[in-house]
């Protein structure tokens, strides 16, 4: 029997562990940050030395539990066909939103929620890539940001918000706001 895929979304203790543990400013430091994904060129792939990619979806490539954007579908496809690996790693129940990847890229499901360790060590499994060249792209400090405590450097993607955004997503995102004002506060003294 098929186990049927759960959502990873709500709060967890380790999330909640994952809220003090940011005030503590080594874990909100990024490998970068940019405005949107298809911001992450071939060359900065390549700067960064990267070889494969735990990718979040929800804020970062698609609006929350709406269709990936054409224009990261064609960056994805563009970034396999250059040899990088990907992942996908969220939160929320697989659906067939992700039928528009390309069969390269997998979509992990069933497994521990973001920002739990479980989850990110079976994403590097997956990817079969040295930890030292992977890296995760999301748009959370919440969640995403865990894979900095995990040695996996992160990059944050500036977070896609939808102007119908209901009650629950606008306090989930002045919760994600309050982080990234504090890493970039944080990175004045980083040098």
């Amino acid at each position: 029997m098929i186990e049927e895929d759960q959502s990873r979304e709500g709060v967890t203790l380790r999330k909640f562990i994952q809220l003090f543990q940011l005030l503590i400013p080594k874990n909100t430091k990024t490998l970068a940050v940019f405005d949107k994904f298809t911001d992450l060129s071939l060359e900065k792939i390549k700067d960064f030395k990267i070889k494969g990619i735990i990718l979040d979806v929800d804020g970062c490539i698609a609006y929350n539990h709406k269709n990936i954007l054409p224009e990261n579908v064609t960056h994805i496809k563009k970034l396999v066909e250059a040899g990088v690996k990907f992942v996908i790693y969220s939160n929320a129940k697989k659906t067939n939103r992700y039928d528009v990847l390309p069969k390269a890229v997998k979509v992990l499901t069933n497994l521990p929620p973001k920002p739990e360790k479980a989850g990110f060590e079976r994403a590097l499994k997956e990817l079969g890539v040295d930890k030292k060249n992977v890296i995760m792209i999301g748009d959370n400090f919440i969640t995403d940001g865990g894979a900095i405590q995990y040695g996996i450097p992160f990059i944050r993607i500036k977070p896609l918000r939808d102007k119908n955004e209901v009650f629950f997503e606008r306090a989930h995102a002045l919760f994600r706001s309050f982080f990234i004002v504090l890493s970039n506060f944080y990175n004045l003294f980083r040098g």
